[in-house]
């Protein structure tokens, strides 16, 4: 099995859902939920793991990472709140936490 595949299997579990049910409320077939709970790598589509995600319950972006379409390094500018990030490299990024820490210091 798969980190996604135990996952969605768990989380199915949880909410006493069977493969049917999940097909009733996401259209995902059994024969496709089956396969991703069982460990097969991209069987299933973006919009079918945000359906997934809405009916268990549990956000999106776990998700998509444990899929692969997402990485740490496509977050790191969303969860830093500036823009480029990316384009920084370890030093400059130590630089600036360097100011911001100071900057917070001096509010004491």
């Amino acid at each position: 099995m798969s980190k996604l595949g135990d996952y969605l299997k768990i989380k199915r579990n949880e909410r006493n859902l069977s493969q049917a049910k999940v097909y009733k409320y996401t259209g995902i077939t059994n024969s496709r939920l089956c396969k991703a709970e069982n460990g097969a790598d991209n069987i299933l589509r973006a919009v079918e793991l945000k359906k997934l995600s809405i009916l268990y319950d549990v956000p999106i972006v776990p998700l998509f990472m444990m899929a692969g379409f997402l990485d740490s390094s496509d977050l790191e500018e969303y969860q830093s709140g500036f823009k480029n990030t990316s384009m920084l490299n370890s030093d400059e990024k130590n630089h600036i936490q360097d100011q911001i820490n100071f900057i917070i210091k001096k509010k004491g």
